[in-house]
């Protein structure tokens, strides 16, 4: 049977094969081709789920898991360190959760076989909130245990295999009180060039920054001699950040009476006075409350911080409640060739909440944050409603329009309520962020997203 083609009925015959094997040929080309060239602000589809990842823990009834922080390792694997758990009845304490991935949003199941860990400290709520690298494959993660109110610092130290390193407390786990059970908590670590750790964070109604030796031992040269500075900087104040600059001085950020808080301290823990006179720099943005959650360092010494701003008081009530981002000079002054003032407030949705968690700048000094955008109840525990947030400005704080458009981008998981509170740029500057989405089947999970940059 000759089956006829329409088209080309009317062709003589070597013209009608001629066009026919043209319109096949176009026809593989237009399949083969992609919709559309990938822009940035764009998931990353090669990257977990169409760029998207979700980790349960698995336990039943699932219990509520969040990542509270997001480490990118020197060959490219990624950690979140979070929340597993909240004390649900039947289900257990809550613990320290641990996930690695892989560089493409694969658990690495070389990290305790399926590439998850729980970590508790006995019978309470233990939460995450940093991980870092400690050398050799280790990493190193800090928060609390003991519920929010009486909680003590709690630290644990992870092989390459997920296993715990018992060269570090005795079984991989330190803990330690501060204030006598009035609530202490570590939210920033990091590592000195002689490898020994630095924790910040509250210890009670106050701020603190600590020196444990590699050991997880206090280092007793350090501070009073016991390895812990203490210090009022005011109401509501405590710090997230801690690191040590090239000259052995230690820079921190944090909020202090609801104001953004930069603070330097010499090597042994003292404020350092050659910093704005007493070691001290906190920064107001409209006379409103504002809630610093974010801290980098930027090309040149500059450092930027990023958070909520304009939140009405007290803290709860829904307002105009913005992305703030704030840029300091080394010396510690408001960086003018920013915004003009040193400041930039962004206000994505303007009948909700929106904020920063975490930023980072990259290698073109444009400055990336994420966070939360559409939340009706301020600062839950958990997110509630709304979408993971990204902004990208350029370095003189004007939104970049090559990013998403506008330089405003959302992530949507599963249309529950989800969260960024994890951000890590990779080596061409795309950008992965972690934190919490929530679903009808297994309610709040770890996340992570990729955007290309």
């Amino acid at each position: 049977m000759t089956r006829r083609f329409p088209l080309f009925q009317n062709l003589p015959t070597w013209r009608t094969h001629v066009a026919a094997v043209s319109a096949l040929a176009v026809g593989l080309i237009a399949a083969l081709a992609p919709s559309a060239a990938a822009a940035p602000g764009d998931l990353d589809t090669g990257f977990g789920n169409s760029g998207k990842v979700t980790t349960d823990f698995g336990a039943t009834p699932s219990e509520p898991e969040i990542g509270n922080d997001l480490l990118r390792t020197s060959n490219g694997s990624l950690f979140v360190a979070g929340r597993r758990g909240f004390g649900t009845p039947g289900v257990g304490p809550g613990t320290f959760g641990v996930a690695k991935y892989t560089s493409s949003g694969a658990l690495d199941t070389t990290f305790s076989g399926d590439g998850k860990v729980a970590t508790g400290f006995g019978d309470t709520l233990s939460m995450a909130r940093s991980v870092i690298e400690a050398g050799n494959g280790k990493i190193l993660v800090g928060g609390f245990t003991g519920g929010e109110q009486i909680a003590d610092l709690a630290l644990a130290k992870y092989n390459a295999d997920g296993t715990l390193d018992t060269s570090f407390g005795g079984d991989g786990k330190v803990t330690t009180d501060l204030t006598g059970g009035l609530g202490d908590g570590i939210r920033g670590l990091s590592l000195t060039s002689g490898g020994k750790i630095l924790a910040a964070g509250a210890a009670g109604n106050d701020s603190f920054i600590a020196r444990y030796n590699a050991d997880g031992t206090l280092d007793t040269g350090f501070g009073g001699g016991d390895g812990v500075v203490t210090t009022d900087f005011g109401t509501g104040d405590h710090l997230f950040a801690l690191e040590e600059l090239s000259s052995g001085k230690l820079i921190a950020a944090g909020t202090a009476n609801s104001d953004f808080l930069l603070v330097r301290y010499n090597s042994d823990g003292t404020l350092d006075t050659g910093f704005s006179g007493d070691g001290i720099v906190t920064t107001d943005f409209n006379g409103l409350s504002d809630l610093a959650f974010g801290f980098t360092q930027a090309p040149g010494g500059d450092y930027v911080l990023a958070g909520a701003v304009d939140a009405p008081e007290p803290f709860g009530i829904t307002g105009p409640i913005k992305v703030g981002v704030v840029r300091h000079n080394a010396d510690g002054s408001l960086d003018t060739g920013f915004s003009g003032d040193g400041k930039v407030t962004t206000d994505v949705n303007a009948l909700s909440a929106d904020e920063a968690r975490a930023v980072a700048v990259d290698g073109d000094g444009k400055i990336v944050v994420a966070g939360l955008a559409g939340e009706t109840v301020v600062f839950p525990v958990d997110p509630v409603d709304g979408d993971a947030l990204v902004v990208r400005y350029n370095s003189d704080g004007s939104l970049d329009t090559g990013f998403s458009g506008d330089g405003i981008a959302t992530v949507d998981f599963s249309g529950g309520a989800d969260v960024a509170r994890g951000l890590a740029l990779t080596g061409s500057d795309d950008i992965v962020i972690a934190g919490g989405a929530t679903s009808s089947s297994t309610g709040l999970d770890f996340a992570l997203a990729k955007l290309q940059g």
